[in-house]
């Protein structure tokens, strides 16, 4: 099976409220996104931030399986820049259930301009599916951080 990614557009974010609602367990963020809340998240987007779909491309078809996001760093969440480059955040990875291990995740390598940029995410303490998911796309584990709202997280880092 083919991936590819494209820009997440208005369209995408009904399938995506879908999408991460039944996956919601995977997320530091555990309740039902409503519409209205999806909405503001949409029009919230940052200057500079990246919402990319992952899509299944065959010769019949193209289908939404997956979503993630590159965007600036959080302010709540620690950055350990190592070079100098600016750090983008890589953040919100989730593939639908069908389409998990198969390689939809490694479509995200896409987007990741390394020469400029190092990336960081964060994963769940406990959320192994997301660390083996990070480690598939080049992301070594820096250890654990104790966030004051969310408990232990991993902090992974693309350089």
């Amino acid at each position: 099976m083919n991936f590819t990614i494209r820009p997440a557009v208005y369209e995408d974010i009904e399938w995506l409220r879908d999408l991460r609602n039944a996956n919601r367990s995977d997320f530091f963020d555990k309740r039902e996104v409503s519409r209205e809340a999806q909405e503001a998240w949409w029009r919230g987007a940052m200057w500079g931030d990246e919402r990319w779909v992952i899509e299944s491309v065959s010769t019949i078809s193209t289908r939404r399986v997956g979503y993630f996001s590159v965007v600036s760093p959080k302010a709540d969440l620690p950055v350990f820049p190592t070079d100098g480059r600016p750090v983008r955040y890589f953040n919100s990875m989730v593939i639908d259930e069908p389409h998990r291990g198969q390689g939809a995740i490694l479509a995200a390598t896409q987007a990741f301009d390394t020469a400029s940029f190092c990336y960081v995410g964060y994963v769940s303490e406990g959320n192994g599916r997301s660390l083996r998911a990070c480690s598939k796309l080049g992301f070594e584990n820096h250890g654990r951080y104790k966030h004051p709202v969310y408990g232990y997280v991993h902090i992974v880092w693309k350089e």
